[in-house]
């Protein structure tokens, strides 16, 4: 799967790393970082200690589809889609 990080909350970055998509471009996006893997993990940093910290929630997306908060983990599972197709 790709994993795209993002960090910066800058728009334009976020604009910038779609409009690359969509040319199809390899110049990099300062910010946003692109990796490869077959599992994800992502949690609240460790010093983030206080209440005000752990009450704002981090939104998680997985293919663009809003799936929960953190803490989260996502796997690839390997033949866990079955696609039916007529023969021609």
């Amino acid at each position: 799967m790709r994993i795209v990080v993002c960090r910066t909350s800058n728009r334009l970055s976020y604009l910038l790393y779609v409009t690359r998509a969509l040319l199809r471009g390899t110049w990099g996006v300062p910010g946003v970082e692109l990796m490869h893997s077959k599992s994800v993990r992502c949690d609240y940093p460790a010093d983030r200690v206080s209440e005000a910290d752990a009450s704002s929630k981090i939104y998680v997306e997985a293919d663009g589809e809003l799936v929960g908060t953190l803490p989260a983990e996502i796997i690839m599972v390997p033949d866990a889609l079955t696609v039916l197709a007529p023969r021609k």
